[in-house]
């Protein structure tokens, strides 16, 4: 493949395994690195 149709072949399987975890999922944002020192 070429590296444009990676990357878009890439982002599509982002959005097919989003639309599976739906309302699964959470956005923990900046939580998701509570062990992280700012």
């Amino acid at each position: 493949m070429k590296p444009d149709t990676d990357r878009m072949a890439k982002y599509n399987q982002l959005l097919r395994i989003e639309d599976q975890l739906a309302e699964v999922a959470q956005y923990k944002g900046l939580k998701a690195f509570y062990n992280l020192k700012k």
